[in-house]
């Protein structure tokens, strides 16, 4: 018996001591909150440049992730999943309830559901930053531009090759006040209005002529100069972070010009590499040897088209050569070869 008194009383006190001490938080200083999103998508849910071309795939959020950081630290000091999804004249949103203490915060609010988007130091307001992952090895290999490049070259590192973003739509808010109450309230910004969040991705339509295209099978596209990832929080993207884009390419073979096209996403155009944006196309043809072109994009997103409607019209032809001849060699043998072989078959 003595035992097991002494015991519990160590395992209490490792308890007390070993645990961090969390300020309790008052169950009746609860917030109501509400985030709407902008779904009006440029290319994706709007402004098509072809109504006939294959649009990108689209679905709202199933989630938002809402969470209230210390101004000075970023810490977050109280966070919620909403999972409830209503509509209104204003717009699809998310809304649900906080709890959190009387004080000054920062708040934030995003997507919590994208599939090649990620998020890294999710817990720190001021430092809660989108990125894609590098695209796989063995895609890279199969991807006749870029399988024998090198780890590392001679001028820099390899080149970082990633998948295109999910969209993000994210919300903040610098300066929200919580006050003490003992009844729900609503948390708002500074206008008095509910909170709204946009996508931090641009969604640009890309197409180029092709003639040839019924030698190809399959093409893929790599656009270099684009930003790897950007800031939750502020919504810029990350200038020193470059990045090449992989997307696949979709052939349209139907039309008087045949083409090649793909909605991409990106966290945008890094400003300082204006001089050296490029797009290469990768084909793999009908006989077997790859075939590649780059195009040099430099001024193309300064066009009308480009600004205004995220339209990447590219005024150039790639021809795709043709299959190479087999050339008449080897045994071809006719009548006149043959000869009268006689000879007794025993039966």
């Amino acid at each position: 018996m003595k035992r097991f008194v002494y015991a519990l009383v160590v395992t209490i006190s490792v308890l007390v001591t070993s645990c961090e001490r969390r300020p309790l938080i008052e169950l009746s200083n609860t917030h109501y909150v509400r985030v709407y999103i902008d779904e009006e998508l440029k290319n994706v849910t709007c402004g098509f440049y072809r109504e006939d071309c294959q649009h990108p795939a689209y679905r709202s959020p199933d989630i938002m992730r809402i969470m209230l950081a210390d101004p000075e630290t970023g810490v977050v000091r109280a966070e919620r999943f909403l999972r409830n999804k209503g509509t209104d004249e204003k717009g699809t949103y998310y809304d649900g309830y906080i709890v959190a203490d009387p004080g000054h915060y920062c708040l934030l609010a995003y997507n919590f559901d994208t599939e090649t988007t990620v998020i890294s130091d999710i817990n720190n307001h001021h430092k809660a930053k989108a990125s894609t992952n590098e695209i796989a090895l063995q895609l890279r290999s199969t991807i006749p531009s870029r399988s024998q490049q090198k780890t590392q070259s001679k001028t820099g590192p390899k080149e970082k090759i990633v998948y295109d973003p999910d969209h993000l739509f994210a919300a903040s808010c610098g300066e929200v006040y919580v006050p003490y109450v003992d009844y729900v309230d609503t948390l708002r910004t500074e206008n008095g209005e509910h909170f709204h969040s946009k996508s931090l991705v641009k969604s640009y339509y890309l197409q180029v002529r092709v003639k040839g295209l019924e030698y190809s099978t399959s093409s893929v596209g790599l656009m270099t100069g684009m930003s790897g990832s950007t800031w939750l929080h502020s919504g810029e993207m990350d200038k020193n972070d470059p990045v090449t884009v992989y997307f696949e390419m979709i052939h349209d073979k139907k039309s008087d010009d045949a083409i090649i096209y793909a909605t991409f996403n990106t966290f945008g155009k890094i400003p300082e590499m204006e001089n050296e944006l490029e797009i290469t196309f990768d084909f793999l043809t009908v006989y077997g040897e790859p075939y590649s072109e780059a195009i040099d994009i430099s001024n193309i997103f300064s066009t009308k088209e480009a600004i205004e409607n995220q339209w990447l019209l590219i005024d150039h032809t790639i021809v795709i050569p043709e299959p190479p001849k087999i050339k008449d060699e080897g045994m071809k043998p006719g009548l006149d070869d043959w000869t009268d072989v006689e000879s007794d078959i025993i039966i």
